[in-house]
């Protein structure tokens, strides 16, 4: 195991135990840097704390360094993990989001499954099967814990009960105001349509303009003003900033339930 695979290894391993660097810094009685380094690949733990660093995760030092899968029931997340760390490159992502298609089916079975339910009763293979080939046309779970919904390609799952402060309703309001136009939004979902599956791609106003039949002045009045500041416009074309990438799909999902 290398060193940025060690470095992964401990990353993961800390979100998923909830804690910070500066705490695992601070148990290990070491300086916040040290962790920083380890994570980011730069350098390996010294090797007298290896059973503190393992002992702290609650892991042996075969599993810290990924040699041996744990059989516990919570490591199942580390299960999962090293499932996808063994796919290969062009399918890890894949396998990902067949995961999550599979956990949305996995609650949807098991609300099905209670007398009070609202749900038709499925059954596992099955209702997994349909919902990794996106054979859904829209799923939405709603319970107490959990709340679960899967349009399409699209999965998307809440377990906060509090959303929001009132300095995002602010920016939420401002935002809905700026792509409640038809055409703005019809713009929005074109540009994604045609840069999100390569990260080098961009579309040009004139796609644009030719796919939504909207008039080039008007694509360029909104992809200048009204979408600004979700953009990258360049000489090459426009697209989509990553951490507003995920926009499109969010919306679509509400799509079947207006």
């Amino acid at each position: 195991m290398n060193t940025k695979d060690i470095g992964e290894r401990i990353l993961f391993l800390r979100k998923n135990k909830g804690v910070t660097q500066e705490q695992l810094a601070k148990a290990l009685n070491i300086t916040n840097q040290a962790v920083s380094k380890w994570e980011s690949g730069q350098c390996l733990p010294d090797i007298q704390l290896i059973p503190e660093i393992a002992t702290f995760f609650d892991v042996s030092i075969s599993e810290l360094f990924g040699e041996e899968i744990s059989a516990k029931e919570n490591d199942l997340i580390m299960q999962i993990k090293n499932a996808i760390d063994e796919a290969s490159e062009p399918d890890k992502y894949e396998e990902i989001l067949k995961i999550a298609k599979a956990l949305h089916a996995i609650v949807f079975v098991e609300e099905s499954k209670k007398e009070d339910s609202g749900y038709p009763k499925s059954e596992p293979e099955e209702t997994i099967e349909h919902a990794i080939n996106n054979e859904w046309g829209i799923s939405v779970i709603s319970v107490p814990k959990i709340r679960a919904t899967m349009r399409g390609g699209c999965v998307f799952f809440s377990g906060s009960q509090k959303l929001h402060m009132e300095d995002d309703c602010s920016k939420l309001s401002k935002f809905l105001k700026a792509i409640s136009n038809r055409w703005t939004l019809s713009v929005l979902f074109t540009i994604y349509e045609h840069t999100s599956a390569d990260e080098t791609s961009y579309a040009s106003i004139n796609r644009i303009s030719e796919d939504t039949e909207i008039e080039t002045e008007a694509v360029e009045k909104i992809v200048n003003e009204d979408l600004g500041k979700y953009l990258d416009v360049t000489e090459t074309g426009i697209r989509i900033k990553e951490e507003f990438m995920n926009i499109p799909p969010i919306l679509s999902t509400l799509i079947p339930i207006m």
